[in-house]
């Protein structure tokens, strides 16, 4: 992936797959990576590190229709960082994660996140997949600190429901990482 002067990604910028990717649904419209808001999020509620592996800029105000990032986070104890994807685009061009979303909603009986979905404004997605080797919560991490963030309903990859952020949590603790 390419970065202008600005920290922006350059070229299209595609939906990931929903099989491959966390996809959260913002209210928020705007495409904004706020690197200090992100970090603070992490260290404060998941004692994660996360930082932009490229700095964004936002001169005078402007901001990109769609965007991505490359996010290096990992716990606050260790040195080591594992690298993910972040990508982020109006919802307008991801029919198929609001599909995913709907589904995973009518899946577990609307539970509130049906009223959701219709708001959404923004896709945030994190590649499943970490950039090399890392640790393989990673994504599920950024994802976490997202729905945190923006307030967005998760939809795991695959899809096949929905949640929150006490959902994303639930599933990080599961997998073994400690706040």
């Amino acid at each position: 992936m390419d970065f202008d002067g600005n920290g922006w990604a350059t070229g299209a910028i595609a939906p990931i797959p929903i099989a491959e990717a966390w996809s959260l649904l913002s209210p928020e419209p705007e495409a904004r990576i706020d690197e200090a808001r992100w970090a603070h999020q992490a260290e404060a509620f998941f004692r994660a590190r996360l930082a932009l592996a490229s700095a964004k800029r936002y001169p005078s105000g402007t901001l990109p229709i769609a965007d991505a990032a490359l996010v290096d986070v990992g716990r606050q104890a260790d040195a080591d960082r594992t690298r993910v994807l972040v990508i982020t685009a109006p919802m307008d061009r991801a029919p198929e994660a609001r599909l995913a979303a709907v589904e995973g909603a009518r899946a577990i009986g609307g539970a509130g996140m049906d009223a959701l979905i219709p708001r959404a404004r923004r896709l945030w997605q994190v590649s499943a997949r970490p950039e090399g080797e890392g640790d393989p919560r990673a994504p599920l991490l950024v994802a976490a600190v997202l729905a945190a963030l923006f307030l967005a309903p998760v939809v795991p990859p695959g899809g096949g429901t929905i949640f929150g952020v006490k959902g994303a949590r639930e599933r990080l603790l599961a997998a073994g990482w400690r706040t």
